[in-house]
This record gives structure tokens, sequence and C-alpha cells, in this order.
């Protein structure tokens, strides 16, 4: 076999598979056509209404909600300050936010760094009042058979109080969020703490 016909063999065969349909090594693939059955497009992400509505809406500052000077009426005497703040924030589907506040800090003998009373507030706030007494009602389900249980119908609807040792929390809506006030001290009996967690929800 000569040299010539040596190197027209794969150049014919070349030829031939080019010919037939096949591709030349180093051509681009052959683009997909949609129209007939081929690779489609991806589909658009759903887009969720109740999302899009919740980022849209301005959200509740539990801090400036519940203020400092607001404390004042009722725990007489006591220089509250916040101890802890967490700017609203999207947690699932409600806007989050947090504030702590500590009064008494350093006057007990044996805990020079703690404090003598604590007030929190917790807001969440979904897209609807209805949703959040349905998140309220949730909750209350849960907590009914809990020691210190008592319904707080002055709050509206589904709204509850509940008492362990030094502690007493109020769950309620308010202006279409759900609201969690704790106060907590050493020395105030559940009932009277209570009240003030009432008198705090009342001032909102």
């Amino acid at each position: 076999m000569t040299r010539w016909t040596m190197l027209s063999i794969p150049a014919l065969a070349l030829s031939s598979l080019v010919a037939c349909g096949g591709s030349a090594p180093g051509d681009a693939p052959a683009t997909p056509d949609p129209a007939n059955g081929a690779e489609a497009a991806p589909a658009a992400a759903a887009v969720d209404p109740e999302f899009e509505q919740l980022k849209s809406m301005v959200p509740v500052d539990a801090c400036a909600w519940l203020p400092a000077e607001k404390l004042a009426a009722a725990y007489p005497g006591l220089a509250f300050e916040v101890a802890q703040k967490v700017e609203p924030r999207m947690s699932g589907y409600v806007w989050d936010s947090r504030c702590t506040y500590y009064a008494g800090v350093g006057t007990i003998e044996f805990a020079k760094d703690a404090p003598t009373h604590t007030v929190e507030i917790f807001v969440a706030t979904p897209v609807s009042e209805a949703k959040a007494l349905a998140n309220l009602a949730s909750r209350r389900e849960g907590a009914a058979s809990t020691t210190g249980f008592e319904p707080q119908p002055s709050l509206g609807e589904n709204a509850y109080s509940a008492a362990s040792t030094g502690v007493a929390s109020l769950h309620f809506v308010k202006n279409g969020s759900e609201v969690q006030i704790n106060v907590s001290d050493l020395e105030t009996p559940s009932a009277e703490k209570v009240q003030k967690a009432i008198a705090l929800a009342g001032s909102l």
C-alpha cells in the first residue's frame, strides 16, 4: 500500500461520517429544537403570593413599640435598659422582632451581674390578622394544659397568660401582630406579674 493510500483512508472515513449526519471532531453539537420535542427551557419558579406580600410589609420594631419609657408606669422607681434587641427579620412566614429589658442589675449581693427585673417582648407579624389569630389559637391549644394557664378575654380572641416559677407570660394579637410579653422578678407573686404584663399590653 502506498503512502498516499494510507493517508487517504482516514480522510475518506471522516467524509463518510459527515455525509451520513455524524459530527466531525471539534464540531459544536446541534442546538435542541423545542418545536420538535427536544429539551425545553426550565419553567420559571412559581411565585408565592403570601411571601411576596410579606416582603412588601413594614415590620414592627419591638423596642420601638414598647420603649423603656412605657415600663415606668408598671414599674415605678426602676430604670430599664435594653439588654438585647433583635431587629425585624423575616422568619418563615412572619416578620420577627424582639426586645429584652433589664433593671436592677448588680443590686443582688450574690449575683452582681444579674437583673432583679426582666421584661421581654416578642412580635411576630404575618400577612394578615386572621393569620396571627390562627397562630395564636394553635399556641393556646398547646398551652391550655400547662400549669398557670389562664384565658385573658379582655385582650381579644384566644389571648391567654401562663405563669411558672418567677416568670409570667402574656400572649395576644395586637394590630395584626402576634405578641408575647414575659415579665420576671424575684419577689412578685405570679398573679401580680400577669397584671403587670396586661398593663404593658394596654400601653401598646
